[in-house]
């Protein structure tokens, strides 16, 4: 008879031993297990041997406690990302979806969240002793402002990213002020080295995909080295004097100028009536002589001697010594002086305003 041939009831293998009780076993591990959670969860073993009501229990409890820790691992996932962020989950250390603001879950263990901030603008401030294009050193600070982009790309393509940050920027800042001498530096053209050190730095970001954006860098501050600033300081004060002097002198010749050309225009039209007045009386005389010409002709002797006393009339008239004749006048000579004085006062002024 085989070994296995039904009939015989015997549970024995092929070597004639007998199996052992798989089921039996199986019944006595559940109800270990059984045990352990119930005591856990407070219960007691039932001693009596009676297996319906001890089984029973120890099933109960253990779905319990499977119950408990499935709410512990629903709620432990759970996760909120505010409004300037968002949230990078990676399952099993690998990407895997990025998510905005709001309330999400995410099964402990298996994946991990990562919030980032991308609305905010991050300051990196750097510093650094530099050689110019002339071969002198300047001590730059400046001021790199960025903001996070892509956050997947700025957590897990490039490590540790701040000091990435840094050290592109110092190298950026040391192409640009070597390419400049140092009085562009220092104080001709920072705007332009500023606008050429953020070109400089997206030039070297771009490769390495870090998923930041840069919006400026500012230089805070250049100065020459302790060792020769005093020297540098002169020469800027130089500078300083040299434009204020300039713009001194352009104010006063934009004081001066007006004024000068409005004198120039009031001598010119001075002149111009002055000249006016003496054509127009040279001609009157020019016509004068000419009526007097039939006259002259007539009686020159007469006619002469009428120009010559009018002549010495107009002449004594604007002349301010006094001739008095003493025969036959009285002892008390009167003399107006007021009169006189402003007789002669008077063709000046006129001469003045002509």
């Amino acid at each position: 008879m085989a070994w296995n041939e039904p009939g015989k009831g015997n549970n024995q293998d092929p070597w004639g031993k007998k199996r052992p009780d798989n089921q039996n076993d199986l019944d006595k591990l559940i109800k270990d297990a059984g045990d352990r959670v119930s005591s856990i969860f407070g219960g007691r073993g039932d001693k009596s041997g009676k297996g319906g009501s001890k089984d029973g229990g120890s099933k109960s409890f253990f779905f319990v406690g499977l119950l408990v820790l499935a709410g512990i691992f629903i709620a432990k996932g759970f996760y909120t990302v505010k409004e300037a962020e968002k949230a990078v989950i990676t399952r099993f250390g690998g990407y895997d979806r990025t998510v905005g603001p709001g309330l999400g879950w995410a099964p402990p263990l298996i994946d991990r969240v990562y919030k980032v901030d991308v609305n905010t603008q991050q300051k990196k401030e750097v510093s650094g002793n530099i050689l110019t294009k002339d071969k002198n050193i300047v001590d730059v600070d400046f001021t790199v402002v960025y903001r996070i982009d892509i956050p997947e790309d700025y957590l897990f393509n490039v490590y540790a990213q701040e000091k990435t940050i840094e050290q592109v920027a110092e190298a950026a800042i040391r192409q640009v002020v070597g390419q400049s001498v140092i009085d562009d530096v220092l104080k001709d053209n920072k705007t332009r080295i500023m606008q050429d050190t953020l070109t400089e730095m997206e030039r070297i970001l771009e490769p390495y995909q870090m998923g930041v954006e840069i919006f400026e860098v500012n230089m805070t501050d250049s100065k020459p080295p302790i060792e020769v600033r005093p020297a540098f300081d002169d020469v800027t004060s130089s500078i300083s004097d040299q434009k204020r002097y300039v713009q001194e002198a352009t104010a006063y010749a934009n004081d001066k100028l007006p004024k000068a050309e409005g004198q120039a225009v009031r001598l010119i039209k001075n002149a111009e009536a002055y000249r006016s007045q003496v054509v127009e009386k040279a001609k009157g005389e020019v016509a004068r002589f000419e009526k007097l010409l039939p006259e002259y002709e007539l009686a020159p002797e007469v006619t002469r001697q009428r120009l010559y006393l009018e002549t010495i009339e107009e002449v004594m008239s604007n002349v301010s010594k006094v001739v008095i004749d003493t025969d036959g006048s009285s002892n008390l000579t009167y003399l107006p002086l007021d009169q006189i004085v402003n007789k002669k006062k008077q063709p000046q002024g006129d001469n003045n305003n002509e």
